[in-house]
Parts: C-alpha cells; structure tokens; sequence
C-alpha cells in the first residue's frame, strides 16, 4: 500500500473531482486513477461512485477519509512549516468576484507581483456559488450573503453616488427623496428574474420599476451616462462622470449608501501556504 495515496484520496473526497484535484495538486489524472485504484485493490473495497458531475465516496470511503482526514491533514501543516518559504509560495488561486470591483482586482493584482510563482482564475460572476462544487478559493460578494458553509469576512465599504444626465433633470425634474424616483426613470443593477431595483430606503427596502437593468456595472454605467435615467455608481465612477461627462449628483444632501462587500471562503482544517498567505495578505491590507 502506498502512504502517499492518502494526500490523493482525501483531496478527492473534499473537492469531489478527479480533475479538480489533479489542477489542485499537480498530479495527473492518470497517475491519481491509478493510485486510487491501486488503494481500492489493496483495500478490498471500493472508495469511489463515478459519476457524471464527478465522484462521491462510498459509505466505505467516507468510513476511511474520516479516519485518516485529521492525520493527513496534520502531516500537511507539518511538511508545510518546515519546507514552505514564501519566496517558493505557488500554485493557481482560483478567485470570484461581482462586475466592477476594481479595488480588490488591484489587490490581486498586487499580490501576484509578491508571489509571481502564483498564477490566478478570476470568475466574474454574479451567481450563488458552491465554493466546494465551484472549484473556488475566495470569493468577494457584496449584499445578500448565503454562508451557512462559509467564513465571511468584511474588507471593505464601498459608498456610492446617484447620479443623472443633464437632459434627465431638465425632463423629469429633480428627485428629493428617494420614494420620489417612482416617477424617473431608473437605471441599476438586477438579475434576469428581477422585475424591480431594490433600493435601500433607510431601514426600508423600496422596490421600483426600472427601464434599463444589469447585472454589468459597464453596462450600468454607460446608460446612465447617456441619459436612459438616474442610477447609482460606486463613488469613484460616479466622481469620473461628473468630471468627465458632466453628469449630475442627485440626493446629495442625503446620508451615502454604504455596501459591505465579504470575503468568502471554506474554512479547512489547516489551509493550503497559497491560501494562507493571499488570507495575510488581504489583513495586511485592512490594516
């Protein structure tokens, strides 16, 4: 029996994929078929259901990773301690974001240049994540939080502007309060199952019909800055098209909507270095 199938086979069980775990690893799926049946030959029993979306254990394999899982895990952390310089930190970082979050994208970026063995997926997305089924390391998501599985972690605020063409006001007239953009047309941010924006009203949620909607902050900001109606931008966008494009603030006498925006991420028993080290990183930053 070869000990260094246990890496392999606990690798499988967390992340559900053959192909998953060779990306993750390094290993090809060759060599892990292989070994995993070897394991099983030498076993007796078989640890694995194949099937199209990728592998489950058996009630025996899920009897073995729950043996071994802490001890595997244990020789991990320890090989790490001794062996990991962050100068040798590497490996790919699978990360998701929402459209338009140019700041933590510049974090990225920074910590690429700290670590340039380390390579980065960036999903783009504004759908709800598996972050297990998905393959994803991090996520940053702002709103609405599912983390029943996740650790959630605030890094930032992001505050922003309403804003309108000339031509809107000069139409419409200007808003005053926000119960009163039920008679403008409004531009903003929603799914393809969403009839209304939601807009945040102190304590109250407005819901408001919109005439141009998108879960793309480009888009977003390209109708607004033609005129299709007034809609909020993150206050650095928002300070460009004032000065780029003369448009106009509106509610500006009004209290700023904030945004948490959180980091997501699986908790494991001892993380990878790579993940460690992107987790400092993103400290370092909110210090």
């Amino acid at each position: 029996m070869n000990l260094n199938t246990f890496p392999l086979f606990t690798s499988i069980v967390q992340t559900g994929s053959l192909s998953k775990t060779s990306e993750k690893l390094g290993v090809p799926i060759a060599t892990i078929s292989r070994q995993i049946a070897e394991l099983e030959r030498s076993l007796g029993v078989q640890l694995f259901d194949r099937q199209k979306t990728g592998v489950k254990p058996t009630m025996a394999g899920q009897q073995l990773y729950e043996q071994i899982a802490q001890s595997v895990d244990n020789l991990t952390q320890i090989t790490q301690n001794f062996t990991t310089d962050d100068s040798q930190i590497g490996g790919k970082l699978r990360i998701s974001t929402t459209a338009g979050m140019e700041e933590i994208w510049t974090w990225i970026d920074e910590f690429c240049e700290l670590y340039p063995k380390v390579s980065v997926h960036l999903e783009v997305t504004d759908r709800i994540l598996d972050l297990v089924e998905d393959g994803i390391d991090f996520a940053f998501r702002v709103g609405e939080l599912h983390i029943d599985t996740v650790i959630a972690k605030k890094v930032m605020t992001n505050r922003v502007k309403w804003l309108a063409h000339p031509d809107i006001l000069d139409k419409f007239g200007t808003p005053n309060t926000f119960t009163d953009l039920a008679n403008f047309p409004l531009v903003g941010w929603a799914r393809a199952d969403q009839k209304f924006l939601r807009i945040p009203n102190g304590k109250k949620l407005l819901e408001l019909p919109y005439t141009f909607a998108s879960n793309d902050v480009c888009a977003i900001e390209n109708a607004i800055k033609n005129g299709r109606g007034i809609g909020m931008l993150s206050l650095t966008t928002a300070n460009r098209l004032i000065d780029e494009c003369g448009l106009v603030e509106v509610f500006s006498d009004l209290p700023k909507t904030d945004f948490t925006v959180h980091l997501l991420y699986v908790k494991h028993r001892h993380q990878s270095a790579l993940m460690r080290a992107f987790l400092d990183f993103v400290n370092t930053k909110l210090s």
